[in-house]
């Protein structure tokens, strides 16, 4: 062999290992792992009168009014004179995030009886708060770490009768035999505190 050819094959041989040490240096660089970074991601689940409001529910089959009994009217009815009140029930157990509650409880736009009327409200057994024109914006900020999130609000409303109503009897008959229709609008909204 000549030393032409010993150079060559030595080169040859040199290249080889250089192209190889070149790889592995180069592949310590290119190497990579994938992955996912996982999040929980926090509870937001209200029930209001036991029903999830992610639901597309209308509140209207949610409230169930309980009308006081009166020996002169039949019992699950309202006529002049009638009171009563309906609960609303706010479930939050399951929420995991701060949030604020606004109800607002008012005569609706196509409620025959103007005499129907909101005349206060009580949270969670505590005092009555007597009121004029219905429940405008009570509202109340609620922490995701409440021991207790269950909230009990029950609105009162009667048919007035008597001094400062609006309907005379010959209105309050003709609402009851026309097929009117006594109607409150309640609406309730939940919005998660962000700061």
């Amino acid at each position: 062999m000549t030393g032409k050819k010993i150079k060559f094959i030595i080169a040859i041989v040199s290249l080889v290992l250089c192209a190889t040490q070149i790889q592995q240096t180069y592949a310590k660089y290119l190497e990579s792992k994938n992955g996912d970074a996982d999040f929980t991601i926090a509870m937001w689940k209200i029930l209001l009168n036991d029903h999830d409001l992610s639901d597309s529910t209308q509140l209207s089959s949610l409230i169930n009014p309980v009308y006081e009994d009166n020996d002169d009217i039949a019992s699950g009815v309202i006529a002049p004179g009638s009171e009563g009140y309906f609960d609303l029930e706010i479930d939050a157990t399951n929420t995991q995030v701060s949030f604020n509650y606004e109800i607002t409880v008012t005569s609706a736009e196509n409620n025959s009886v103007d005499d129907l009327i909101i005349y206060g409200y009580q949270i969670d057994d505590g005092a009555i708060t007597y009121v004029d024109n219905g429940v405008n914006n009570l509202t109340n900020n609620v922490s995701y770490n409440t021991p207790d999130k269950v909230i009990n609000i029950r609105v009162y409303f009667k048919w007035k009768e008597g001094t400062g109503e609006a309907m005379n009897n010959a209105a309050d008959t003709a609402a009851s035999v026309g097929g009117g229709t006594g109607k409150l609008s309640v609406k309730a909204k939940f919005t998660q505190i962000v700061n």
